[in-house]
């Protein structure tokens, strides 16, 4: 059975590695990759804010591995936060706790799952979060927020965009693609709207939305979340949604995709 992994190169190693340890043939196309950026003036204040202010942010929202990182590294060394931290995922978590952060985690790792959390949905007029994330992200969270009154302040760490070598990865795709052999479609991972836009794009620039070569419709998809799920839905593309993209949630999918009729 093939897997595709579009993860940035970054984080795709321990996916890859567990798929192989159960057997899959695993080939890496990463659809987004991960830039650092200068943050702003005003991010800065933000930033100071938190570290300097205890009580002026009731919340603080890290979005992702990267983003705890880079966080992390423009606070005072033995920071501990006041405030309520929360992280999308176990892995961005983990990074937090290893500095003796103690921290929160949605049950769904998304938008979603974050709004339905007290420490978030509870707020209102006059308070205040902070959101570590990538340029643009999370922007439903953000939105929900505002609309309760909320004041949300963002440091953009970091911006997502398609790796520079996509185009000769995928080519290289396509060509191990026809000399695999599998009685299955492959399996594609795809993590978020921006990847699959990508994903698009790159099939667009090829030979496969011109009549020869592969087609979206040659692919079952892993697709992480609801709305990105709805998007492949309504594309009449194969897909079964994940919640996360821990190994084992990945796999459940992969299982589920191969029972799938």
């Amino acid at each position: 059975m093939i897997f595709i992994n579009t993860r940035p190169t970054s984080r795709s190693l321990l996916l890859t590695q567990a798929m192989q340890d159960k057997g899959m043939t695993v080939l890496e196309m990463p659809l987004l990759e991960l830039a650092p950026i200068d943050i702003s003036e005003r991010e800065q204040q933000y930033q100071q804010q938190f570290c300097q202010q205890q009580d002026h942010y009731q919340a603080l929202v890290v979005v992702s591995p990267t983003a705890a990182r880079m966080g992390l590294a423009a606070c005072p060394k033995g920071f501990i936060p006041n405030c309520a931290v929360i992280a999308v995922g176990h892995a961005t978590a983990d990074i937090l706790r290893a500095e003796g952060w103690q921290v929160q985690c949605p049950e769904e790792y998304s938008n979603e799952g974050m709004i339905k959390m007290s420490a978030l949905n509870s707020l209102g007029a006059g308070d205040h979060i902070l959101v570590w994330r990538g340029r643009g992200g999370r922007r439903v969270l953000v939105n929900f927020l505002q609309d309760n009154e909320v004041e949300v302040h963002a440091i953009a760490w970091y911006q997502r965009q398609c790796p520079i070598d996509a185009p000769t990865k995928f080519e290289q795709l396509q060509q191990q693609l026809t000399t695999l052999v599998s009685d299955q479609r492959p399996i594609a991972l795809v993590s978020s709207g921006e990847a699959f836009t990508n994903w698009r794009l790159l099939f667009a620039e090829s030979e496969g939305e011109k009549g020869t070569g592969l087609q979206l419709a040659d692919f079952n998809y892993l697709t992480f979340g609801k709305r990105l799920t709805e998007t492949l839905d309504e594309l009449q593309l194969n897909c079964i949604r994940i919640d996360n993209l821990d190994v084992e949630e990945v796999w459940r999918g992969i299982e589920q995709t191969v029972a799938k009729p």
